[in-house]
């Protein structure tokens, strides 16, 4: 047939031939050219993954100038020449989530002659920060009396907290691809375990009692203390675990007896005294191996000591390890620093420390979290250490009590000390199984508590030193990005 064509001196064979090659041309110049639209969008689709990883990558949060970020950015790594013209045609972030659009002209060769010079690309990249693959984390919150003090704005330090540690919640359960647990152990003097976890073979708790008064009896009396002076009273201060509140001071009588007429006076009678556990646990008094037991939790054989009370004497109790976002929200929005007027409790941070410990441990008291792994990777254990103030108890041997310190200086300064280097201790026992530890210093002008937590923390860039509100909520957005990992999720 070709051979009948290049032979033919017919001219309406040539005119034929011709017009078929128009079609066949077009066809591979659509070929061509599309290869080149392939390779650009290729080309194109990797400069909007990198922009969108370099944004969801920084802490910027403002829309406006992560918008400016992504345009720099874009203008710096887009320098094929085959592509023109390229726009960010959208810019969304939120959650955590960066989703960028672009476009661009793609310039035509053989298209031209159907009259198509450029053809529009579009791609599109959503870079997301998330936590990835297994992760247990221990929220280790301050929740003393000190923290009812309030800013110049009036909101409470506990109302800070609470707002932080939420938002750090809802950070790293924003994803449901990883698997994230998180747990609360709230603190004070003491810490709540829970009345439901009474009978567990990790506790040693009393039965409850009451005492029966002794019976009412009464006699005639014709004399009586009287009250015959009184000093005057004047306005003073208190210091409840280092909050500074208004007192009376003075009013002191002397008495004198006097002969009055006969009274009766009655002794006894009255009602019974319940005592009651109410989940209050205090730190555990033996030794394994000249180690104190209070520090580890080596030994599990070793009992915490369960107190009985005429009402509650410690705070809400933990919540251990759970991926029920909703519940870990609710313990942390339920956290108190009192209860009625008359208790108040001071600071006591190892015995928030060791149920921090416990949380994450793979054996009791608790049994939640995974086993330890030595990479720290499967599951990533991490804890989270916050207080507002330095150590305002003590331990006491005899009962596993936290006490007072000394009313003398020297020997209250002798056992803060000991206090801190306990704190350090159960610390260093921690990160022995590889978990991160952060901590944060809240509003705190003690130098030696800011050492004893930047000796806690894993090292330096874990310990968060933040003297007002807006960087606790720093702080806990920095432990939060800290955590997380940039990835392409489109």
């Amino acid at each position: 047939m070709l051979n009948a064509f290049f032979r033919s001196e017919r001219g309406n064979l040539a005119i034929l031939g011709a017009l078929c090659m128009v079609p066949l041309i077009l066809t591979m110049g659509m070929a061509v050219d599309y290869t080149r639209l392939a390779a650009a969008r290729s080309r194109l689709q990797t400069v909007a993954d990198a922009a969108a990883l370099a944004v969801a990558s920084s802490k910027e949060t403002d829309q406006g100038r992560m918008r400016t970020m992504a345009e720099a950015y874009v203008a710096a790594n887009q320098t094929d020449p085959s592509v023109e013209n390229t726009q960010i045609a959208s810019l969304a972030a939120n959650d955590g989530k960066v989703d960028i659009a672009l476009t661009a002209d793609v310039p035509l060769t053989f298209m031209r002659i159907a009259r198509l010079d450029t053809m529009n690309v579009g791609v599109s990249a959503l870079a997301m920060r998330a936590v990835t693959g297994s992760f247990e984390l221990a929220l280790v919150l301050d929740n003393t009396w000190s923290m009812s003090e309030t800013d110049s704005s009036g909101v409470s330090k506990i109302a800070t907290l609470k707002s932080a540690a939420s938002s750090l919640v809802n950070q790293l359960l924003a994803s449901s691809d990883a698997n994230v647990k998180v747990a609360l152990v709230p603190y004070a003097d003491y810490v709540n375990v829970g009345v439901a976890n009474r009978s567990a073979s990790w506790l040693n708790v009393p039965a409850d009692y009451s005492t029966t008064p002794a019976p009412k009896t009464c006699q005639t009396l014709t004399t009586k203390s009287v009250c015959v002076s009184k000093t005057p009273t004047y306005a003073c201060t208190k210091t409840i675990d280092g909050v500074v509140e208004p007192a009376t001071c003075g009013g002191v009588c002397t008495y004198e007896t006097q002969t009055v007429a006969p009274y009766q006076s009655c002794t006894g009678g009255g009602s019974p005294t319940n005592y009651k556990w109410f989940g209050c646990v205090g730190s555990r008094t033996t030794t394994t191996a000249k180690v104190a037991d209070r520090l580890n939790d080596n030994n599990p054989s070793s009992k915490y000591p369960g107190y009985l009370d005429t009402s509650q004497k410690c705070l809400n109790p933990i919540a251990p390890l759970s991926k029920d976002k909703q519940s870990i929200l609710t313990a942390i929005n339920s956290m108190i620093i009192n209860i009625g007027t008359g208790y108040k409790p001071n600071t006591y941070i190892p015995a928030g420390l060791i149920w921090g410990q416990n949380m994450l441990s793979p054996t009791e008291p608790f049994t939640e979290g995974a086993a330890y792994d030595a990479k720290n990777t499967n599951p990533r254990k991490v804890l989270v250490l916050m207080t507002d103030g330095e150590n305002t108890l003590r331990f006491n041997q005899s009962d596993g009590k936290h006490v007072a310190l000394s009313g003398t200086a020297a020997t209250a300064a002798t056992q803060t000390t000991q206090v801190n280097t306990d704190t350090v201790s159960i610390c260093t026992y921690i990160k022995s199984h590889n978990i991160e530890v952060f901590t944060v210093a809240f509003m705190v002008d003690n130098d030696a508590s800011r050492k004893m937590l930047t000796d806690c923390a894993t090292d330096a860039t874990h310990f968060y030193d933040a003297s007002d509100a807006a960087k606790l909520a720093a702080a806990f957005q920095g432990i939060g990005d800290s955590l997380q990992q940039v990835r392409l999720a489109r």
